[in-house]
């Protein structure tokens, strides 16, 4: 049973977010073909399996899921060292780690495996799978193996979206006067987003970044009419010290004087939690240095519920979602070695 022989078996199953039901089958052959025993519970949110010895204090957690496969997507390689592909990185190498570990090191982990970690938040499979883990009171520590290139991220930034529409007046393109172009109110929106766009944050000595981006600009039905409304989707990557309800007014602070503001989404984030017993253990361990994950992830699920969660996990997080993402056969072994190394250590 090699490692990077399933990672490749993986990459091979298409598994876009909403077609995940052959790789969930493949997970469960994997686990029968090489002798697991235990429970494996299957549902619409992906796969729990927890070996029968276990003392089920770790989850090893990882989605399925990838982002669509690119026209461009580089599949070969003469590099023997790399696997490539779509979801070698993001993050079937994790989910390679994951199943290795259930098989050869199962005392202590309940192994997730869930879908549509890719799309929407309120349709990710994590959620469904939560309220299964949480009945876990053994449970003190979720790993969740993204890609960090084997380093340790701490926390994570929280996520909003806010639409901003900018309203004017229509009017012919010729006879301008007759009424009032949004686009030209850009310019006040967009000094505002420059001079809040990066806030250095010191969260328990690791450094984060508050970051504030438009991301969407929409405006005009036809080459000839002045527009009467502009909207601009408002990306906020706010400090893991805030809430969703101080976020949103920090947006309304911002931008409410230029027009009218709609929350889409927010997601808080978590704060890194450094000096957790469980963290601080992992750190002992590995031997690896700490560092700010720069962005949101579903470790903020278990912030919420109080369970210790770190980021770990093989892979380049630069290369997710390109036609060239690959990941090193080296580095996914020395992943699958750090964790059996913490393993073995509990």
């Amino acid at each position: 049973m090699n490692i990077v022989g399933t990672l490749e078996d993986l990459i091979s199953i298409n598994s876009v977010t909403g077609d995940e039901e052959s790789i969930l089958d493949f997970i469960e052959d994997f686990l029968i073909k090489n002798n697991f025993n235990g429970e494996v519970v299957r549902n619409d949110g992906g796969i729990i399996a927890v070996p029968d010895d276990s003392s089920k204090k770790v989850a090893l957690v990882g989605h399925v899921d990838t982002v669509p496969v690119s026209d461009t997507q580089i599949n070969t390689t003469d590099n023997d060292d790399l696997v490539v592909g779509r979801g070698t990185v993001d993050m079937k190498g994790g989910v390679a780690v994951i199943l290795h570990a259930l098989i050869n090191e199962g005392k202590d982990i309940v192994g997730v495996f869930y879908t549509a970690e890719e799309g929407p938040y309120d349709k990710n499979g994590l959620g469904i799978l939560m309220p299964i883990l949480l009945s876990y009171s053994e449970l003190e520590i979720a790993i969740i193996m993204e890609p960090t290139n084997n380093q340790i991220e701490l926390g994570c930034l929280g996520a909003l979206n806010a639409t901003l529409q900018i309203n004017g007046t229509a009017a012919h393109s010729a006879r301008p006067w007759v009424g009032k172009n949004p686009i030209y109110d850009i310019s006040k929106v967009t000094e505002v987003v420059l001079e809040n766009e990066i806030l250095d944050l010191d969260i328990e000595g690791l450094n984060y970044k508050q970051v504030l981006s438009i991301t969407k600009l929409s405006a005009g039905i036809a080459n000839n009419v002045i527009p009467g409304n502009l909207t601009m989707n408002i990306n906020f990557r706010y400090s893991p010290e805030m809430d969703s309800s101080q976020a949103m007014e920090t947006i309304n602070n911002l931008f409410s004087e230029y027009g009218e503001i709609t929350f889409v989404s927010t997601s808080d984030g978590a704060m890194p939690n450094v000096k957790n017993v469980h963290i601080s253990d992992f750190i002992s361990k590995t031997k690896l240095d700490a560092k700010p994950k720069q962005a949101w992830t579903d470790i903020a699920r278990f912030y919420e519920a109080k369970i210790a969660s770190l980021n770990f996990g093989p892979g380049d997080p630069l290369l997710a979602h390109t036609s060239d993402e690959r990941i090193s056969k080296k580095q996914l072994v020395e992943s699958y070695e750090l964790l059996i190394r913490y393993l073995k250590g509990i």
